[in-house]
């Protein structure tokens, strides 16, 4: 069953709500979304944003920092370690990030290598704002997990030139190897008890993740928009964590 259209709409709003989220919004373009991100954040917050392509895609971070915000940017050069930084992300009054999926009954699917960015999702910052694009949309927990770890984690690894099982064959072979970036799986069911989780879903394909039924022009627009919003991460970034292990099947 191929979702992912803007058709899904009412029933994902619908089910995030019931789910305790709250707002959850639905904007039609990335333009608009963002100029409504902007408005959530007030302007001393600090807000830290994991490796997420879909804020950077929609040119999020470059407007906060324009305007003044502080900003926890791991994929940006700097004197601290990508590890302190993922570290600080989680200590920021803001979370800024994405979801690897969120399935029709409203429940937000993610799979991390470090494990910082679900870390912040479920508790830490005040605040969290995922914005979300419609390719992400998936019928189940099923359907996210088999999406994550044969679409997106093969993907991701082969574009950053991870040597994995998984950059080669692009599908999960479940591997041993320590540059592995399926570490830590969590499912956010309902909005955890101390963490206000805000969520925008955008009528755009926004971050990396498609259905195989695709058409193909689509799925490279997807790939290729990616693969040119990387180009701007940080080399410490690109090759963090790369090695790998001779136990790597």
């Amino acid at each position: 069953m191929a979702v992912g259209s803007n058709k899904d709409v009412g029933t994902v709003v619908k089910a995030l709500k019931a789910n305790r989220f709250d707002p959850v919004e639905f904007v039609e373009e990335a333009g608009a979304a963002t100029r409504l991100i902007l408005d959530m954040i007030p302007l001393e917050a600090t807000v830290g944003v994991p490796g997420s392509t879909s804020v950077r895609q929609m040119g999020l971070v470059a407007q906060l920092k324009k305007r003044g915000t502080p900003v926890i940017d791991v994929v940006a050069p700097s004197e601290l370690s990508p590890e302190e930084l993922m570290r600080q992300t989680v200590r920021s009054d803001i979370l800024l990030t994405s979801s690897n999926a969120v399935t029709l009954a409203g429940k937000l699917v993610n799979i991390d290598g470090a494990g910082n960015r679900v870390a912040g999702m479920m508790f830490g910052p005040k605040r969290v704002i995922l914005v979300i694009g419609m390719n992400k949309v998936v019928p189940d927990v099923d359907a996210a997990i088999d999406r994550i770890k044969n679409v997106i984690a093969p993907y991701h690894c082969m574009v950053r030139g991870t040597k994995t099982p998984c950059a080669i064959k692009l599908r999960c072979t479940d591997c041993k190897t320590p540059a592995r970036i399926c570490n830590v799986t969590t499912i956010i069911e309902k909005k955890p008890w101390h963490t206000n989780i805000a969520i925008v879903l955008v009528g755009e394909d926004l971050g990396l993740g498609w259905h195989p039924d695709w058409t193909e022009e689509r799925k490279e627009r997807i790939a290729s928009i990616y693969r040119e919003t990387r180009k701007g991460y940080s080399q410490a970034v690109q090759s963090f964590p790369l090695e790998t292990s001779k136990s790597s099947s």
